[in-house]
């Protein structure tokens, strides 16, 4: 069987059951354990997979991936009211980290005549700032995730272990009271973490058409959001009780 073949249909079976082993895999294909790892170890560089010991699991499920190209035209009027409301948190000189996502395209705009660092993996952030003098921009490499159009992975965590933000805006596919903040793949996930660890301040861009919603991987608990902006649609049950875990909810008005 060829290697295009192999990798299919271990992609196949992770579809069906969300984690894969080298030994039943050596046998079913009747290949080498280095063969399968090899496979594994291809599949992992592509961000398809995350290697665990002895086999593998699906670093996003396939089914639920969404395009930023479509992301980015839903809930537009609330993103920018979350975005704008965001200008409160920075201040000149600033050093601010940005994530990937289909808000924090439009905080770019916004900023882009501010005397600020910026740092980012958003490659839609980066189109945008990149021909403004007024801010120093600082470019996340790293594998690039198609869907989000995002630099992740293990160099982009490295580089993020060498720098500190004052503030760093993150973006989620979902968060609720009782989860955390999530996103769709796993990978993606630890270099959210990283950022995370990178910053004084975390604020959470989301807007309420995400609450309730539980994604694959999860970035983190509230204990590391300080700020959650977002709009008017979310329960006003859902603040409270978030406010009770001393994370402070801003609502963005259009």
């Amino acid at each position: 069987m060829r290697a295009t073949q192999r990798k299919n249909f271990i992609m196949q079976e992770l579809q069906e059951k969300d984690s894969v082993a080298v030994i039943p895999l050596s046998l079913r294909l009747d290949t080498s354990k280095v063969t399968i790892r090899k496979d594994l170890d291809e599949l992992a560089e592509k961000g398809l997979v995350v290697r665990t010991h002895g086999g593998a699991v699906l670093a996003e499920k396939q089914n639920l991936v969404r395009l930023i190209s479509n992301t980015i035209m839903e809930r537009t009027e609330e993103k920018k009211a979350i975005c704008a409301h965001a200008l409160y948190h920075i201040r000149q000189g600033n050093s601010i980290l940005i994530d990937s996502g289909s808000t924090t395209v439009h905080l770019a705009p916004l900023i882009k005549n501010m005397n600020l660092t910026v740092i980012t993996n958003s490659i839609l952030v980066i189109q945008e700032l990149a021909a403004s003098e007024a801010v120093e921009l600082l470019i996340i490499g790293g594998l690039l995730r198609r869907p989000s159009l995002a630099a992740i992975g293990s160099p982009a965590c490295a580089y993020l272990n060498q720098l500190h933000a004052d503030i760093l805006f993150l973006v989620a596919s979902g968060f609720s009271f009782e989860e955390g903040i999530t996103c769709n793949n796993l990978i993606e996930a630890d270099t959210k973490h990283a950022m995370i660890s990178s910053a004084t301040k975390v604020c959470l861009l989301a807007d309420s058409s995400k609450f309730g919603n539980i994604s694959l991987a999860r970035v983190c608990n509230w204990a590391d959001i300080d700020v959650l902006i977002t709009d008017e649609g979310i329960p006003n049950e859902a603040k409270i009780a978030l406010e009770s875990q001393d994370v402070c909810v801003e609502i963005a008005r259009s």
